[in-house]
């Protein structure tokens, strides 16, 4: 009777999978089945095909299960590489009520990464274990990378050609477009285009070319000559340029680059780019002076919030930027605007004397905000000829051991040119105090000559055995003979020194 029972719900399984044999039970030739009867069976119903999906797809997972031991019996569902053989848990402990039923988890492959896979059902009860492999293999196909490297400031179609120069004459007006991109698939592909607005599927998109993406990652480029795929002349205006990704199975995916093409409408119309047009020479601000006229320039097809800055060092990205305007609205369509600084920041605060670069930081409602600067610094004076210094590097913090070199770069400004510098090391964020509140300040430079430049604005120091490990803020002090420091400079970030004890 009891063969029977087992049978019958063997019989369930065969029907619910639609198989004519009993692949549960190995039949060893030299065994009768009969002698051991089988108590535990469990079959992979779903996936029951071969397929391709997309990262992030659910699958089913489904099986059914006999038990006879008479104990409560628990599956645990599992995926199992075929590049490796490894295994990834989908769900344990799963219990199997009820013999012959079917039953199913659902399988995210979002956090796994390209492959082949099998699911595996393994169920145990009364001491037995028991599992079956799934024939149908899953392919997870990763979407393909894609990223623009070039070009990184919106560019104007010809500007780089002279129309006066007769060497110039007939040259063709080309933009270089270079990008990074790769597919471990081998299947990616990627259509470059153009686009006056940020939906990239409203149907004025112009295509001008498409690529097939590598394995490997790899560069490639074109030189734009300002047609399109067909090659037919693209209409003059301000263009986001764009990469639609895709492959034989995910979905597309959009890619803007970090810069506009701009093709001007007639060879002799102005056109305007996204710029901080003035100061365009190197200009004194002195506090008594009128306000200064900052000049910017756009050419957006949608509104935009910007932000004028000031920096003393050339990494706008470390946190020691001042806001001098804050999010002012600039509408759509806009070619110039200015700002009349009065010396004060965003907030009222009187902005210290120092060499700044203006820049502007554009927002355009999405993706990383737009950064473009002046040509000019603004030497930023409380008096006439007062000496002036920024400290441009370290820019970010430097983890040094005794012996290791670290260059310190500055830039200056003496009207007199007497004046000489020198640089400290502290370890507290104030200089020349008069009572110092931890380690005494140690000078590293003295006497260097301002009135030099180029490698004249910069110091290699090497760290001594003898400074003891820490943080250390890092002072650039100018000043003449007879006047003591007039002016002080602290470096964007900090020099640490490491603890050769404690790795």
């Amino acid at each position: 009777m009891r063969y029977f029972v087992w049978f019958a719900l063997l019989g369930t399984i065969l029907v619910a999978t639609g198989a004519t044999c009993i692949p549960l039970i190995d039949l060893n030739a030299n065994k009768n089945p009969m002698d051991q009867p089988i108590q535990l069976a469990v079959s992979v119903l779903q996936p029951s095909a071969d397929r391709a999906v997309a990262l992030g797809t659910v699958v089913e997972i489904s099986w059914t299960a006999a038990n006879l031991t008479g104990e409560q019996a628990i599956a645990t569902v599992l995926v199992r590489s075929q590049t490796d053989g490894s295994e990834s848990i989908v769900a344990g402990g799963v219990i199997v009520d009820t013999t012959g039923a079917t039953q199913s988890v659902a399988w995210n492959t979002a956090d796994f990464g390209g492959g082949d896979f099998l699911a595996v059902v393994r169920i145990e009860a009364g001491g037995l274990r028991e599992e079956d492999v799934g024939t149908a293999v899953i392919t997870i196909n990763t979407p393909p990378e894609f990223a623009f490297t070039e070009p990184f400031v919106d560019t104007t179609l010809g500007a780089d050609i002279d129309p006066n120069d007769p060497n110039m004459a007939g040259t063709t007006p080309t933009i270089a477009i270079r990008w990074t991109a790769s597919d471990p698939d081998g299947d990616g592909q990627a259509m470059l285009g153009l686009d006056e607005d940020g939906d990239h599927e409203s149907g004025n998109e112009v295509f001008i070319t498409d690529t097939t993406i590598s394995v490997a990652s790899d560069f490639d480029s074109i030189e734009w000559d300002g047609t399109d795929v067909d090659g037919a002349m693209v209409s003059g205006a301000t263009y986001t340029l764009f990469a639609q990704v895709f492959d034989a199975v995910n979905s597309n995916r959009f890619v803007d680059a970090p810069a506009r093409i701009i093709v001007p409408v007639e060879p002799n119309m102005p056109t305007f780019s996204l710029a901080v047009t003035q100061p365009e020479m190197d200009t004194q601000f002195l506090l008594a002076d009128s306000p200064l006229t900052i000049e910017f320039t756009f050419d957006e097809a949608d509104d935009v919030l910007i932000d004028l800055k000031v920096d003393s060092d050339d990494n706008h990205l470390n946190g020691n930027e001042t806001t001098i305007l804050a999010q002012r609205l600039i509408a759509r369509k806009t070619n110039m605007d200015t700002f009349d600084w009065n010396g004060n920041d965003s907030d009222g605060g009187v902005v210290a004397d120092g060499i700044y670069r203006p820049f502007m930081v554009v927002n355009r409602g999405a993706g990383a905000p737009a950064i473009v600067e002046a040509s000019g610094l603004i030497f930023r004076r409380a008096v006439d000829n007062k000496p002036l210094i920024a400290l441009l590097e370290p820019g970010a913090d430097r983890d040094v051991n005794p012996g290791d070199f670290v260059t310190f770069q500055w830039r200056d400004d003496d009207p007199n040119e007497s004046a000489t510098i020198r640089l400290v090391l502290d370890d507290d964020p104030t200089p020349s105090e008069a009572v110092e509140t931890m380690g005494a300040e140690r000078e590293i430079l003295s006497g260097r000559e301002a009135k030099g430049d180029g490698v004249q604005d910069s110091f290699a120091f090497q760290i001594p055995a003898d400074l003891v490990p820490g943080r250390y803020f890092v002072f650039a002090l100018i000043g003449r003979s007879g006047m003591g420091d007039e002016h002080t400079s602290i470096a964007p970030a900090e020099v640490v020194v490491l603890d050769p004890n404690q790795p």
